[in-house]
């Protein structure tokens, strides 16, 4: 059994071996391990499932097989007379002890405790490399709950967020011109039909992080419906087009 502690560096390694798609499901696995020893015993089993899970997104390791094959191997070692069928069996044994590690080993795992302000960061990051959000709705519900996000970069008074698409929708911005960039774009998709600009008046303490990672000024907010309103076409023209929020920021020097 190993328990030494993944390092950030080994964390890195782990998200890299996972896809975009299921990148939420590892983010809530790691949290959910943080508190291991206090889990009720339907979350232990959740966890365990959730390992074996993404143990099976790669290809190349199986670790169920892998086990089944080592311990049928044990077997015929103790069975076997002939000094070179052992030594033969044996060979096989260590070979796949030492080969390819899963993408999260359980020991490993529980005995790891990073620091809120790296995971928070790590959180950030990949919310950001991921298009579809609420597809995972629930694994971002329960990273959200469980973890605090430093909102310094917000306004203290209550502030307006704007979004291009449906009201289901988590990833706002506080500039208007973005979202008319993101409106335009989907205007010309085969989705255009659930293209909406959207608006909402929403205090600090509303939003669950700012960041700004995409130069898109995004915050992450989990709206009422009945609270958002509609930016009309005749308000869409008003508002200055922007060849990209990358450009935005270099006409604005900050790039």
């Amino acid at each position: 059994m190993n328990t030494n502690p993944y390092t950030t560096e080994d964390l890195e390694k782990i998200l890299s071996r996972v896809s975009n798609s299921n990148i939420p499901k590892l983010l809530e696995v790691i949290l959910l391990s943080r508190e291991f020893e206090n889990l009720l015993d339907d979350d232990k089993r959740r966890l365990s499932s959730n390992i074996y899970s993404i143990n099976k997104l790669d290809p190349n390791y199986d670790i169920s097989a892998r086990n089944k094959i080592i311990s049928a191997l044990k077997v015929k070692v103790k069975n076997e007379d002939r000094q070179l069928a052992r030594a033969v069996f044996q060979n096989r044994i260590n070979e796949l002890e030492q080969s390819k590690e899963p993408i999260l080993d359980f020991d490993r795992l529980i005995s790891t405790k990073f620091s809120e302000r790296y995971l928070e960061e790590t959180i950030k990051y990949e919310w950001g490399k991921i298009d579809s959000h609420f597809e995972h709705i629930n694994e971002w519900t329960y990273i959200f709950s469980n973890i605090s996000f430093y909102k310094g970069d917000l306004p203290e008074d209550n502030f307006d967020i704007f979004r291009a698409g449906t009201k289901e929708g988590l990833s706002w911005t506080t500039e208007i011109s973005i979202a008319k960039w993101f409106y335009t774009k989907n205007q010309a998709s085969d989705q255009s039909q659930y293209n909406y600009f959207l608006k909402l008046n929403v205090s600090k303490s509303d939003v669950l992080f700012y960041q700004n990672h995409r130069n898109e000024n995004e915050v992450i907010h989990i709206p009422n419906p009945d609270k958002i309103d509609y930016v009309s076409e005749e308000e869409i023209k008003e508002i200055p087009t922007i060849n990209s929020p990358r450009n935005k920021r270099i006409a604005k020097g900050e790039l």
